[in-house]
């Protein structure tokens, strides 16, 4: 073998970059970042520049993956610094304070529906048939208050109003 013969196993810049599908400037960086290694000035072991460039892949599949991963967790504190500041400026409550408003507020209309009948009317008889209508009402709205509640804390959707009147 002389010295002009490549060397058994070993390919030049040029192979190199066409077996992998790169140029020969991308050969080189390669090399210069140390994932292909060279023998003599622009020749490589055949096997390590396979070897090589497959490891590169792999870095560069991790930092995608890293990368990913990174937006993932900066994507989440963003949408958490975007609530903290809706609470803040009153767009957004906490679910314990809409519950405790949801209660303070149907708690006042259901005493209100109980109070009319005395405020209608002093005849004993006549209030207490308006007492009747008043606790059917009074229950019925509590029960749909009830509904409303709880469909708050699941986020599912509360039968329309309507419907239900339809149907009684």
């Amino acid at each position: 073998m002389t010295t002009q013969d490549p060397q058994a196993g070993t390919i030049t810049t040029t192979q190199a970059a066409r077996l992998l599908m790169l140029s020969d400037e991308r050969v080189r960086q390669l090399t210069k970042s140390g994932y292909v290694p060279t023998l003599a000035q622009g020749r490589y072991n055949l096997v390590a520049v396979v070897q090589g460039y497959i490891r590169f892949l792999k870095d560069d599949e991790r930092r995608s993956s890293r990368t990913a991963a990174d937006n993932r967790v900066r994507d989440a504190r963003a949408a958490e610094i975007e609530r903290r500041m809706a609470r803040e400026d009153r767009d957004l409550i906490m679910m314990d304070e809409a519950m405790a408003a949801y209660d303070f507020a149907t708690g006042l209309y259901l005493a209100s529906v109980s109070g009319l009948p005395a405020r209608m009317t002093r005849n004993a008889s006549e209030r207490r048939r308006l007492e009747a209508i008043c606790d059917g009402e009074r229950q019925r709205l509590a029960d749909r208050f009830a509904e409303g509640a709880s469909a708050l804390r699941t986020g599912e959707a509360v039968a329309d109003a309507d419907d239900e009147d339809d149907a009684g």
